[in-house]
């Protein structure tokens, strides 16, 4: 009964084998420098005050408009060190820009003095001087202009949240003062909520800001203030005062559009793929009529065959066996030890050029008696193992069974997913321009959403192996082994049985066991193995005799050690080559603001 054994020994075989550089910006350098480099000798110096008055008020749209006059009395050393300061204003402010313009830049007297500007990284930087050195006390009077500087804030109110000091600074400043001046029509809308905060960076500590008797002027005032350390105002209005640019404004498009565009453009970008897929399968297709079939031509060996068997298991195994039932070798085992072994049998006639591939691969290493051991561990074996399979992939080409071609479906629906990706990436790229923050979730969602279509049109647009005519004919015919396979014992002997069962077999028999074993190789690329292994085992049972091509059928050896030679030989047999501040528009003005929170702040250095 040993026979009995042989489907989880065609299994075992079956896993045993088959495992077998940075751009520099546009920033003078001197301004970049002074930026970068906090700690440089040119930062070296401190300010002896620091007066700045905000004037404010609403332009004919209705739009927050603010003059600013920095009266910035330094102290250089007397040492030739420092040519001027250099001061940083935002160009932006939550979600808009703030068209920030320098108007002039004096000193103490009104007398001109040299300055140039420049932009980078979302800061208008103002470099005074020249190239002569300046010493001791020295004053620039600096003005500039900025609009929406106004917030409409969460809690239904507007601010006024402003940084008056820029917190990134190294210099110490020694006496500080702010006035911050409303016009009447501002003025009359004020709630009476107001804060000033003081400190590093997110401190909550809170300093005085006193109000003028005709409420239009708030102002604060400061000493021996550390680097770092800055004053943050914010004053309250009625909700509704300042009109908002349309860039803090809810936009459906910019905000919302460039994610739906992702998402469609990600469907139809999946779609471009069942598209391919489809395209496959309607190769796949012949007379559409599937006729049981119980004998494989030799032309078409499991090399081949599995070539065009959609998802055939790896064709080595089979090959193996398919050598083995046609007597071209022998499979037998080796006293104590858990690798079999394989004899090559002469005088045997080799069925197809791909069978002669095979043995010579099989048998590169093998000794003087035509004897080669699986080996357990062998990196020149797995490669050897993967060019076959390769040679059987290649021959379905080089014999007309496959074919590289386009799907025009799929073409048609990766590029409807780029054309929706690049206009939903357009908008997407419209709202972040526009300085909307809100179109950021929906800008980042199409940027990755593009990202991912234009990955996916390499297979897209790729040609996939596809059937020809004559290879749908063969898988058909295969699919007909299959189904041979699969029926009732009784219809498969009435099938060999019949006057054109018997015309069609070759040797002019109807020997069962040879039909089976001769589809055994088969039923592995189908997956099917077991079951065949059982059928095969009946008719072994029904003949009383053993599998000759398998080793000694009483043998235990053959159905035990090869489930060893597949957990052994797994991995040598698999046929595989081998910092800014944040502004908030949560409120502050009544209170849970914090130094830092608001707008303006900038850059303050040395030149």
């Amino acid at each position: 009964m040993a026979a009995l054994r042989l489907a989880p020994a065609l299994a075992s075989i079956g896993i045993a084998l088959a495992a077998v550089t940075p751009a520099i910006g546009g920033v003078p350098e001197s301004a970049s420098a002074v930026a970068a480099d906090a700690d440089s000798d040119a930062n070296d110096f401190s300010y002896a005050s620091w007066d700045a008055r905000y004037d404010i008020g609403l332009d004919d749209e209705g739009r927050a408009l603010m003059r600013v006059t920095e009266t910035l009395t330094a102290r250089f050393p007397e040492t030739d060190q420092n040519r001027g300061i250099v001061r940083g204003v935002p160009t932006s402010y939550e979600n808009a820009w703030v068209d920030a313009r320098i108007l002039s830049v004096t000193d103490q007297e009104g007398a001109s003095v040299p300055f140039e500007t420049d932009e980078d990284d979302g800061v208008l930087y103002v470099l005074t001087g020249d190239d002569d050195y300046v010493h001791g006390l020295t004053t620039y009077v600096i003005e500039y202009e900025m609009r929406d500087v106004m917030l409409a804030a969460d809690t239904g109110v507007d601010e006024f949240y402003w940084d008056l000091l820029p917190l990134d600074s190294t210099q110490p400043i020694e006496q500080f003062r702010a006035d911050v001046v409303f016009d009447e029509q501002l003025t009359k809308r004020l709630t009476g909520d107001s804060r000033c905060y003081i400190g590093v960076s997110g401190s909550t500590d809170e300093c005085t800001l006193s109000n003028s008797a005709d409420g239009t002027t708030f102002t604060v005032e400061e000493s021996d203030l550390s680097p770092g350390e800055g004053v943050t105002v914010a004053v309250g209005f009625a909700g509704g005062t300042a009109t908002q640019p349309t860039s803090r404004q809810p936009d459906p498009v910019t905000d919302t559009v460039p994610a739906i565009a992702a998402v469609g453009a990600a469907a139809l970008s999946v779609s471009s793929w069942f598209g391919v897929g489809a395209f496959r399968r309607s190769r796949r297709r012949s007379s559409g009529i599937v006729v049981a079939q119980y004998d494989v031509p030799d032309s078409m060996p499991p090399l081949l065959a599995a070539a065009i068997i959609p998802g055939a298991r790896t064709p080595v195994p089979s090959e193996i066996v398919h050598l083995a039932v046609r007597g071209t070798l022998r499979i037998e085992e080796v006293a104590d030890d858990e690798q079999p072994r394989l004899r090559r049998l002469p005088g045997a006639r080799v069925p197809d050029q791909l069978d002669a591939e095979a043995l010579d691969a099989l048998f590169a290493d093998a000794d003087a008696e035509g004897v080669v051991e699986l080996p357990a561990d062998s990196e020149t074996f797995a490669a050897r193992m993967s060019a076959l399979s390769a040679s059987g992939v290649a021959a379905a080409t080089t014999r007309g069974l496959t074919t590289k071609a386009r799907s025009g479906v799929a073409i048609a629906l990766q590029w409807c997913a780029i054309a929706v990706a690049l206009a939903g990436f357009g908008i997407g790229l419209f709202g972040i321009i526009s300085g909307r923050v809100t179109a950021i979730p929906a800008f980042v969602a199409i940027a990755f959403g593009l990202f991912l279509v234009l990955l996916s049109s390499f297979y897209g647009f790729s040609k996939h192996t596809v059937l020809t005519a004559d290879g749908a004919r063969e898988l058909e015919y295969l699919l007909g082994v299959k189904e041979f396979i699969r029926v009732a014992e009784a219809d498969r002997l009435r099938m060999l049985q019949s006057y054109t069962g018997a015309e069609r077999r070759q040797d002019g028999s109807a020997n069962v066991i040879v039909v089976y074993e001769r589809l055994l190789p088969y039923a592995m690329l189908f997956g099917m193995e077991n079951e065949w292994g059982a059928v095969l085992e009946r008719a072994y049972a029904t003949e009383q005799r053993g599998a000759t091509w398998i080793g000694d059928p009483a043998s235990p050896f053959v159905y035990g050690h090869l489930a060893a030679l597949a957990a052994t030989s797994n991995q040598s047999a698999t046929y595989t080559a081998p910092s800014a501040s944040t502004s908030s528009s949560t409120g502050g003005s009544f209170g849970g603001g914090f130094s830092g929170g608001g707008g303006g702040g900038g850059f303050s250095g040395g030149r």
